[in-house]
């Protein structure tokens, strides 16, 4: 009897380890990642030939949290699947704080969110990314109808892995009120003012007390942003940065320089306001309130993408300000900075042609309708949707702004981020901090311009050398 008894409690507990142990392989070969997809593709195939079909999973990056900054992806989910009927798309929402973790148990989405920075880094550091411009012929695609400069956002060492969602030429918004309290009714906000009477205007504008004190600039700008501090860069015929010689060339070009100065002395003067480097600056006293509320204390200030413009917009009616877009002015030699972000294809999905044929779809008239006719849409990055009405604020309260300048300067067009032209570790010395810091100290009266950039002009060119060898 207890023999017996032995004898199935022994079974029991072999039985309970050998369950435990298929278990574990039986998870173990579930949670396998996939074979990593070369992005391969025969360019004689069609698209009935790449067999578009199946399930795949979509992963958006919702930083608000709200249902209108999810319409637009959703948009074009239902889109794609109208026009790809076979398919199955299965849109979540997961914070891009996540995606490392999530691509490196292979969980994250078949297709995910991307930024021209996260991009690089996926490519270059966790080799995540499939590239796609092997689909391009194979799905019709039209290159020549896609505005070039957010285009190359996409591209990691001269291959497309990022599908721009949009076009993010930068403008800026103004105030109108303020023009004409200064006398100044003539304003084209239609074209790029040129440089030199962009800073007129400014000086006419700006208000100090007696005692030097900044009560009104005539701009606002972001002075620190790589988007803005790269157009006075270039402003004036140089070239700050060669990618083939692997070199930075800051204080060696005396056009580089002169685009520093000009940037360096408009805080000086006052009239160019460093939007959220105050803080950091005591050589000189601002009454102007920092943040969205600004707006009544300066003029021109920076309008990044059209996703400010609910922000932004509902600011300066709130305040009941006249307000309206315009250009950024013209420098010299006239470059606008653009940026875009984007989506890319996780190298180990297992439906490669159905993931890529989605990403792709918003080079596409149906995607790009599908996403820019939607709250939270932005600017359409096709050439033939330039004059559409549906992402001119047709219907809102904002249908008379002028909307048109977003896509005004396509062919001066230069990448916004540094990343898309240099080494991550590169990029990493002129980060948005970086910049704060080095502008605030020649500011302050630390360093010379010619001495600070060349600190880190010195330090970039080191470092390269070390990468190229």
């Amino acid at each position: 009897m207890n023999k017996t008894k032995s004898s199935k409690r022994s079974f029991i507990v072999r039985f309970g380890v050998l369950l435990f142990v298929v278990t574990i392989i039986v998870g173990l070969i579930g949670c396998k990642k996939a074979p990593i997809q070369t992005g391969n593709v025969d360019q004689e195939k069609t698209v009935e030939d790449l067999n578009i079909k199946g399930q795949i999973l979509f992963t958006v990056n919702n930083e608000s949290g709200k249902a209108e900054e999810a319409m637009a992806p959703k948009a074009v989910v239902q889109k794609f699947m109208q026009v790809y009927p076979d398919t199955k798309v299965i849109y979540e929402e997961s914070n891009r704080t996540q995606y490392p973790n999530r691509i490196a148990s292979g969980d994250i989405g078949d297709v995910f969110w991307c930024d021209a920075n996260d991009a690089n880094n996926y490519m270059h550091n966790h080799n995540a990314l499939m590239p796609l411009d092997a689909y391009i012929k194979p799905l019709n695609i039209d290159l020549g109808n896609v505005y070039s400069g957010a285009l190359e956002c996409g591209k990691i060492d001269g291959r497309l892995y990022m599908v721009p969602r949009k076009i993010g030429e930068q403008a800026l918004i103004y105030n109108k009120d303020i023009l004409q309290e200064a006398g100044i009714y003539d304003f084209d906000d239609s074209i790029a003012t040129p440089w030199e009477d962009f800073k007129d205007i400014c000086r006419r504008i700006t208000i100090k007390a007696e005692d030097g004190t900044i009560l009104r600039s005539g701009a606002a700008l972001k002075v620190w942003w790589h988007n803005t501090w790269q157009m006075f860069f270039r402003g004036f015929g140089g070239k700050w940065i060669d990618n083939k010689l692997h070199q930075i060339t800051i204080t060696d070009s005396v056009e580089v320089m002169q685009g520093v100065n000009e940037l360096i002395n408009g805080i000086l003067e006052g009239w160019l306001y460093p939007e959220d480097l105050t803080s950091q600056i005591n050589a000189i006293e601002y009454k102007i309130s920092d943040g969205d509320s600004d707006i009544k204390d300066v003029c021109f200030k920076t309008f990044g993408a059209m996703t400010w413009l609910t922000r932004l917009g509902t600011a300066y009616d709130q305040l009941q300000i006249d307000w309206d877009f315009c250009p950024f002015p013209a420098f010299p030699t006239h470059n606008i900075s653009t940026g875009a972000t984007g989506y890319v294809v996780y190298n180990r999905t297992r439906n490669p042609n159905t993931a890529a044929a989605f990403a792709l779809f918003f080079l596409t008239e149906d995607g790009q309708r599908a996403y820019h006719s939607q709250t939270g849409g932005n600017v359409p990055l096709l050439k033939s949707l330039a004059e559409e009405d549906f992402w001119h604020g047709v219907g809102t309260n904002w249908e008379d702004k002028n909307f048109d300048i977003f896509v005004k300067y396509t062919d001066f067009t230069s990448p916004a981020s540094v990343i898309t032209q240099a080494p991550q570790e590169i990029a990493e010395i002129f980060s948005n901090d970086a910049m704060m810091s080095t502008i605030a100290s020649i500011v302050n009266g630390r360093y010379t311009p010619e001495d600070a950039f060349e600190k880190l002009q010195t330090k970039a060119n080191e470092k390269w050398a070390l990468i190229a060898n």
